[in-house]
């Protein structure tokens, strides 16, 4: 009985194999979420295809060597400024960028609101519903400029490693961000959710968005909170997507699932 037992436990286990394999050849094979970066969308290795797309030349096919190296990373003065290097092994985008703006005068016509003047309480109505903080908008921060050391497409994604003794090292870089997967092109983040932004800031002004110490997932020592996916105070890439796969419930790296909204509306009162 037990051995039957085995025997099917490994034969599932031989058509699971088959089929990632099968899925491998596409570049269509994805990880669930929270099951770790191998298989995930940022697994550029050969195993799951997308690294014939983006010209993977490591003799190891490693995963990590896209984006970290344990020797020869590259060093804060040829980074562009960039403080935050968790032994980056990547080229690093210089692109200067249109961020998201809000403006009254661009929205709904204050006069249409029924029950309050132009001067007073309609003006106060439509700031509360406005971007608040754009005060303290600068450029994305460090780690959401390594997120678009990729996805902006001014660097190549196979624009990776510094070691002088790899043939491999920095390779041919050519292979560029498929359209699909382009954020800021051409520095135009004007029509994406705002990062570099203060999160603590807005919350104070604006009672529609949710504390910094509201859960986003998981319990006890494992409790992820707005707060604690904040770097400086600051929303960045990272707030919003857990890039190695390993902690986040929902689709697309999100800390937690979109359906129904119900991502959005972890910050978002409405």
């Amino acid at each position: 009985m037990k051995k039957s037992i085995l025997l099917a436990a490994a034969f599932g286990l031989i058509a699971a194999g088959a089929a990632q394999a099968q899925n491998s050849t596409t570049g269509s094979f994805n990880a669930a979420a929270g099951a770790g970066i191998v298989g995930s969308k940022h697994d550029l290795s050969l195993a799951t295809g997308i690294g014939n797309l983006y010209g993977q030349t490591d003799a190891l096919d490693r995963i990590c060597i896209y984006c970290h190296a344990p020797h020869h990373a590259i060093q804060e003065a040829d980074a562009a400024g960039i403080g935050y290097l968790p032994l980056w092994n990547h080229g690093v985008t210089t692109q200067f960028y249109n961020t998201y703006q809000s403006d009254f005068g661009d929205g709904p016509d204050a006069s249409g609101l029924a029950g309050v003047g132009v001067d007073g309480d309609a003006q106060q109505f439509a700031d509360r519903h406005l971007f608040n903080g754009e005060g303290t908008l600068g450029e994305p921060g460090s780690v959401s400029r390594l997120c678009l050391s990729c996805h902006d497409g001014t660097v190549a994604v196979n624009e990776y490693g510094f070691d002088p003794g790899r043939a491999e090292s920095r390779g041919a870089a050519t292979h560029f961000i498929a359209d699909q997967f382009k954020i800021g092109g051409g520095g135009n983040l004007t029509n994406h959710h705002p990062i570099g932004f203060s999160y603590i800031d807005v919350a104070a002004h604006d009672d529609e968005i949710a504390s910094p110490d509201t859960v986003v997932n998981g319990a006890g020592e494992a409790m992820t909170t707005i707060r604690s996916l904040l770097y400086g105070d600051k929303m960045e890439c990272v707030t919003c997507h857990d890039v190695h796969n390993t902690k986040n419930t929902g689709e697309t790296f999100l800390w937690k699932s979109d359906t129904n909204s119900g991502f959005c509306l972890t910050c978002h009162i409405k």
